[in-house]
């Protein structure tokens, strides 16, 4: 009796260590593909990327197409533009306001104001939400043009499918988004102003434009006007046609390939804004 529950005992601790190395292996693998998947995507961007920069000359010829995203990532995307960035603004100051101190001057308030609206809440908020419009539309559109063969269209005529999609979207965006970012800079300073000094009082239009003045750097407003969205709209632009040419499955692969163009926009978003901080600030 005894001899048989050894036994018993030595197959049950054999059969938990089996489990144990199999949800190992399991593990494992699984692992190892994701890494596999994550390289092969790295790859396959920067094949795509390259092959933008290589159609760069061709532009001329894709003409129309560049003039439709760029009214695409300007006109339509004002009205969103102009209501975030006055509630921004007002954010902003609240905020501002109530982190003060009653024996710090309010120059100084208006002055932290100013810098954050410009260097990172307007560029980067208005991004973020711009990748959630402009990204899944931009996916959502190439993505119906693959699974219903469009594209393939394109080769039989001999049109670069990347030249005639992808180069018109991301040149779209490098140079609209910093204009975008720069009208929302003025609206959000503009909604601080007649808050803080038309409709409060809180502080005079002077005072206003002293703390604004204070400690002006013009790098600053280039960083936050320029070089920042340039950058965004480059990857909100590239990912939403990287993700749409990558489509798959029909319907529910449209909205698959919108939902990873919206979401790793906005990771990398954020992830770049970090690194120009830190390299620029």
């Amino acid at each position: 009796m005894k001899k048989d529950l050894r036994i018993l005992r030595e197959q049950n601790r054999q059969k938990k260590n089996h489990t144990f190395w199999k949800i190992c292996a399991l593990i494992v693998d699984s692992l190892g593909q994701k890494t596999i998947a994550f390289f092969i995507t790295v790859h396959e961007i920067w094949i795509l990327f390259l092959s933008s920069m290589r159609s760069i000359f061709s532009i001329w010829f894709f003409r129309r197409q560049f003039v439709e995203q760029l009214y695409s990532f300007s006109v339509k995307t004002i009205p969103i533009t102009t209501v975030l960035s006055i509630f921004l603004g007002l954010g902003a100051l609240v905020q501002g306001i109530y982190q003060s101190n009653p024996f710090v001057p309010r120059v100084y308030t208006v002055n932290v104001v100013f810098k954050s609206l410009v260097i990172e809440l307007c560029p980067i908020i208005l991004s973020l939400v711009l990748a959630g419009k402009l990204g899944a539309s931009l996916a959502a559109e190439i993505g119906s043009m693959k699974i219903s063969d469009q594209i393939d269209a394109l080769k039989t005529l001999s049109l670069d499918p990347v030249g005639f999609l992808v180069l018109p979207r991301l040149l779209a965006g490098f140079i609209m988004l910093p204009i975008i970012t720069i009208f929302a800079n003025f609206i959000a300073i503009l909604s601080v102003f007649f808050a803080s000094s038309v409709v409060s009082g809180w502080i005079s239009p002077l005072e206003f434009l002293r703390g604004i003045q204070l400690d002006f750097r013009v790098f600053e407003l280039i960083l936050g006007s320029l070089i920042k969205p340039s950058l965004f709209g480059i990857l909100i632009a590239f990912m939403g046609c990287y993700f749409g040419l990558k489509t798959v499955g029909g319907a529910k692969g449209v909205g698959k390939a919108s939902t990873n163009a919206v979401v790793i926009s906005a990771i990398l978003i954020v992830i770049v804004d970090y690194y120009l901080g830190v390299l620029f600030l």
